[in-house]
C-alpha cells in the first residue's frame, strides 16, 4: 500500500479534475468480484460520508490526496459486530430502527498519504467529512454482499440520556440502524464513474 499512488492506479488529474468530481461523492470501481473490490472515492470539499459499517470485512484504506475529518466506532456486542443474524432479522433491525451500543475508537484528521486498516473487530465503522477535495483508495476483502453478514448499513448516532456515567467515560454511544442501499441516507448519493485508467 505504501507504493500505491493515484498515478500508479492510472488516474490523471488531481483535486480540481472535473471528471472525477462531477458530484459530491464519486466512486470508481477499478476491479471487483465477490472476493474483493478495488475502489476509488472522490469526495468534494464539505461533503460528509455518513456513518457506515464493513461487516466481516477487512479494508485497506489509503488517502491519495486531500484531507478528511475522520471518526470511527465499533459495535460492542458480538452479535451486531459480526452481523450474526438472518436476513429476516436484519430487515427487522432496519424497520424498527434498532439501537445498539458502540464505542468511539478514533477521531482525527487524515492528511497526505495516511493509511488505515479496517478489521471485522476493530475500527469497523466510520464517517468522515472532506475538508478539501479528496480522494481515497479502498481494497475490500471480501467485497460487500446482499446477504446480511456482509451488507453495508448506515447508522445514526443517537443522543440518549440512558447511558451511564461509566459508559460515557468509556466513549460508549448509541447507534441506530438507519438504512441500506438501494435506499440511501437523506441528502446523500454516490455517483458511479467509469474507470478510465490502467494499472
Amino acid at each position: 500500500m505504501n507504493n500505491i499512488d493515484i498515478e500508479r492506479l492510472g488516474i490523471k488529474g488531481g483535486p480540481n479534475d472535473d471528471y472525477h468530481f462531477q458530484e459530491k461523492l464519486n466512486r470508481i470501481t477499478v476491479e471487483g468480484s465477490d472476493d474483493y473490490r478495488l475502489v476509488l472515492f472522490f469526495i468534494k470539499k464539505g461533503t460528509r460520508m455518513p456513518l457506515h459499517d464493513h461487516p466481516n470485512m477487512c479494508v485497506f484504506f489509503r488517502l491519495m490526496f486531500g484531507e478528511l475529518s475522520y471518526r470511527s466506532y465499533d459495535k460492542v456486542e458480538d452479535k451486531f459486530k459480526y452481523n450474526d443474524f438472518s436476513c429476516d432479522e436484519y430487515q427487522e433491525l432496519l424497520e424498527t430502527q434498532y439501537t445498539v451500543k458502540a464505542k468511539k475508537v478514533k477521531e482525527f484528521s487524515l492528511k497526505g498519504s495516511n493509511m488505515m486498516l479496517v478489521k471485522p473487530s476493530h475500527n469497523n465503522m466510520h464517517e468522515f467529512v472532506a475538508e478539501e477535495n479528496s480522494c481515497f483508495f479502498d481494497i475490500c476483502l471480501p467485497n460487500y454482499s446482499d446477504h446480511s453478514c456482509r451488507r453495508i448499513t448506515y447508522f445514526k448516532e443517537m443522543a440518549d440520556d440512558s447511558l451511564s456515567h461509566q459508559e460515557r467515560m468509556a466513549n460508549i454511544t448509541n447507534l441506530q440502524y438507519h438504512t441500506t442501499p438501494p435506499k440511501m441516507p437523506v441528502d446523500f448519493d454516490i455517483k458511479e464513474l467509469e474507470y478510465r485508467g490502467e494499472y
